[in-house]
């Protein structure tokens, strides 16, 4: 057994990784003011080592876990060029106090809500801090003049059978609805190798505790990309892109999740092959395969860097007009504290943006 050393990235995408120049990429960041929200989750923190490496004039690096925030500043250590602050961003107060602090004139939002089985759950908190608290930075945004803006959207926003799904489309509207002529652009990605609470994370630890894998559905399949890959097509995106425009990372094809229960437990544990697995069912809010496009959409002819591709819609411009009042009526809906209705809202409006 190989302790507890993660299996290389290749051995679970199934194919080569397919990264750009991230020195390159970052240098977006040279001497600019520029807020990174959940700076201290798992994307957040190593796009914080590159970012810092690049030079920019202020790095504002924003979370709302102290002892994540504290480890991330103790892992950075003492910088002239960083600034940590210990934000909810729900908190619209606190939030607007950092933006008219620092003015950023770059922002990569990637605080969220992400796990589909609690937005199932407690809807009011996908939408509290997918919808409503992006509403907010973006309107910061717009007020401090940032210039580029990055976020971060996920594939479960196509055709979304679960309130997470939702939540982020509403986002991606909400980023559109807003950017004007500013280079604001939506990174729509597939599940990351590396991020916490992931299947991936899940099956290590069954597997390092010696007990059978999980696994929902042996007919999944799921796409994916390695952490480095993530980064580099959020820094791509903030360097060139459209205003409003949606990229993707080229993901290969889907992966079955058996494989990657297999290639896991083939990696740690090579002496006991084949491993014990239990299937438990799928959870609410899931689905056997994911899905990159809608039927409106359709990847561009030519790609904007190698291992990116661009997202075209047909969608009509007018299907953007009702979102903020679609936002102010979820508004309402948790603050009543009114969960069965905030889902359907939620969803429906959802499906209006396909």
């Amino acid at each position: 057994m190989k302790a507890a050393t993660p299996p290389p990235a290749e051995l679970l995408l199934g194919r080569p990784e397919r990264v750009g120049d991230l020195a390159r990429a970052a240098d977006v960041v040279r001497d600019r003011r520029v807020l990174v929200t959940g700076a201290a989750g798992s994307i957040g923190w190593p796009l914080s080592h590159t970012l810092l490496s690049a030079d920019p004039e202020r790095l504002i690096l924003l979370d709302h876990h102290e002892h994540s925030l504290f480890s991330l500043e103790r892992a950075l250590g003492p910088s002239r060029q960083t600034r940590f602050e210990l934000v909810d961003v729900r908190d619209a107060a606190r939030l607007g106090r950092v933006f008219e602090e620092h003015q950023p004139e770059m922002v990569i939002h990637l605080a969220a809500a992400k796990h589909v089985p609690y937005g199932e759950r407690f809807p009011e908190g996908a939408v509290g801090v997918n919808v409503l608290a992006t509403r907010t930075l973006l309107e910061l945004a717009r007020r401090a003049n940032t210039r580029i803006l990055v976020y971060p959207s996920s594939d479960k926003s196509v055709l979304p059978p679960s309130v997470y799904g939702a939540t982020k489309r509403l986002a991606e509207a909400l980023v559109q609805a807003t950017c004007a002529e500013r280079q604001w652009a939506i990174v729509r990605y597939v599940n990351i190798i590396g991020t916490r609470g992931s299947v991936i994370e899940t099956f290590t630890q069954q597997i390092l505790a010696r007990q059978p894998l999980s696994i929902t559905d042996q007919r999944m399949t799921r796409y994916w990309i390695s952490m480095h890959e993530a980064i580099w097509c959020a820094l791509h995106a903030a360097r060139a892109t459209a205003p409003g425009e949606i990229v993707m990372p080229d993901c290969g094809a889907p992966v079955p999740i058996i494989d990657t229960a297999r290639r896991l437990a083939g990696w740690y544990r090579r002496e006991q092959v084949p491993y014990p697995l239990t299937c438990t069912g799928i959870r609410p809010g899931e689905r056997l395969d994911e899905v990159l496009l809608s039927p409106n959409e359709s990847f561009a002819a030519e790609p904007p860097a190698p291992g990116l591709r661009a997202v075209r819609t047909r969608r009509a411009d007018s299907a953007l007009s009702s979102i903020h009042a679609t936002v102010d009526r979820l508004d309402e809906l948790v603050a009543r504290g009114d969960r069965e209705a905030l889902a359907r809202t939620c969803l429906e409006a959802a499906s209006a943006l396909q």
